[in-house]
């Protein structure tokens, strides 16, 4: 005897149908972040090479890096990258750049100060959505708000230069005084590159190989 529909039935088979597409709109929207979040920046050719020192030296790093000649600063050690890029997805959104001390375990982020790229100059910044870093890479941990008594804090620090297709910039840290002082920057310390979109959501992070500065190195491109 064949099955009648009534119309309780039909709208039963219906919402079973709409479930099942949302669940897998959700599926494919949670699977392509996922893929974001790991492969997004693959496509990103970028290089950096850094230097570390104190007063006149550090400032010398510094224009060797492609930023402003300024006088040189007391206390502790600064440390002096030069980034340069190409293959930029999203040129409407912006790269921002944390530091690391890789020595201690998990990394810590190191404080910035200021960064310029043709044209413009930027300081550091941190948002909220930051955060997300945290969840999606165990080697930025220490990035993420921390409790403590009375709210939450971050020691994390970034340096924003527009996300262009083919970009440079120069980026300046200084290490805190209770660190310890760095011969060699480019192993002991670790640079993270973060894509965040015009609406300030963060895409996906990636690791940028250091080098060591050249005493004198040409201005960043235009």
């Amino acid at each position: 005897m064949a099955r009648r529909w009534t119309g309780r039935t039909w709208v039963a088979a219906v919402a079973a149908v709409l479930v099942v597409t949302l669940v897998v709109v959700v599926w494919v929207r949670d699977h392509r972040r996922d893929e974001e979040w790991a492969h997004g920046g693959d496509d990103v050719q970028v290089g950096a090479q850094v230097a570390a020192a104190r007063g006149r030296a550090f400032a010398d790093a510094v224009e060797a890096a492609g930023g402003p000649r300024r006088p040189a600063l007391p206390g502790p050690q600064g440390v002096a990258v030069r980034v340069e890029w190409s293959g930029s997805p999203d040129p409407d959104g912006w790269y921002e750049f944390i530091l690391l001390d890789g020595r201690l375990e998990p990394a810590r982020p190191v404080p910035a100060d200021s960064a310029w790229a043709p044209g413009e100059e930027t300081g550091a910044n941190w948002s909220g959505a930051y955060d997300a870093l945290a969840e999606h890479y165990p080697w930025l941990a220490l990035t993420a708000d921390r409790r403590v008594p009375g709210g939450w804090t971050s020691d994390a620090d970034a340096l924003g230069l527009r996300a262009r297709t083919i970009g440079a910039g120069t980026l300046v840290y200084r290490l805190p005084r209770a660190a310890l002082p760095t011969s060699a920057p480019e192993r002991d310390l670790r640079l993270a590159m973060v894509h965040v979109d015009a609406d300030g959501e963060v895409r996906w992070a990636k690791e940028v190989p250091l080098e060591p500065l050249p005493a004198t190195a040409a201005p960043p491109s235009a």
